[in-house]
């Protein structure tokens, strides 16, 4: 009986995140113009509400107005953005993503293999390093190695359900068997916690770093090198057909132009160039 009411809870939950948010199909749009319905997890210089304004702010927003003038230069047909909600916990984020067909994720997202299983992925938006950071205070390291000596007293904290979780994990395999690792809704919570100064460091973007620098926390960086910088995309169901139009948009020769790179200089600053692609 239990594996029934088990199952009965997930097709609740899934019917439930269906009927939350609605949005056209981009044949509807094609044919007669229409909406493109997005929910966001909020992330510093990507995609927020700005507080002053009540608009959307950020990389992905400037992005999807470029979409939206795309669409109404080849197509000739009128598409408007919908900011239907924002979603504040990141696997829920993505459950209702994937089980609603018409509507778009955005926030940074990895790519990857185990995730397009899933899901649907426009083309990468943007390349973004992996980083670890501390408290100011905590012992400086430039490897991974030294996780398990010098931060023996320290744990962990990841966002449940991001790829970081499996970045932890490797560490905590490879370099620290003991380490304690805890998790969060958000990088914000973390970052949050972590300028208090208790004893942990965290896997995060890059971009939340740069938040954390321009707010001016009681955070540093560790020297540690995690290797390729991740790929970020939106996402979609699979179900959806909104991949055609944002396969023709999000071309590479769109992010080697002078508008793609105006808008990562306004929202993330003129030294994250540097590490794109």
């Amino acid at each position: 009986m239990r594996v029934i009411f088990v199952f009965l809870g997930l097709l609740i939950a899934t019917t439930s995140f269906a009927q939350k948010y609605k949005g056209d199909s981009w044949a509807k749009v094609k044919a007669s113009g229409g909406t493109l319905t997005v929910i966001y997890y909020e992330q510093p210089g990507l995609i927020y509400k700005d507080a002053a304004t009540g608009k959307m702010k950020g990389v992905c927003a400037d992005i999807l107005d470029d979409f939206a003038k795309f669409i109404e230069t080849k197509y000739g047909k009128k598409l408007t953005i919908n900011y239907a909600g924002q979603e504040q916990v990141f696997p829920e984020f993505l459950s209702i993503t994937q089980n609603t067909p018409t509507i778009m994720g955005i926030t940074n997202v990895t790519i990857t293999d185990e995730r397009k299983k899933i899901l649907k992925f426009t083309p990468s938006f943007m390349s973004n390093p992996v980083v670890m950071l501390s408290h100011k205070d905590a012992p400086s390291i430039s490897s991974a190695t030294e996780i398990g000596t010098t931060l023996k007293d320290y744990s962990a904290k990841v966002i449940t359900g991001s790829t970081h979780v499996k970045v932890i994990e490797k560490i905590k395999k490879e370099n620290a068997p003991g380490l304690k690792v805890s998790y969060a809704n958000s990088g914000g919570d973390i970052l949050k916690e972590l300028s208090g100064g208790p004893k942990f460091f965290t896997i995060l973007d890059f971009t939340e770093y740069i938040d954390a620098t321009r707010r001016q926390l009681p955070i540093k960086r560790q020297s540690v090198n995690f290797g390729a910088a991740e790929e970020l995309a939106f996402i979609m169901a699979k179900q959806t057909d909104w991949d055609q139009p944002w396969n023709e948009f999000l071309t590479p020769e769109y992010k080697k132009g002078v508008r793609y790179r105006k808008i990562i200089v306004d929202n993330l600053g003129a030294t994250f160039l540097g590490i794109l692609k």
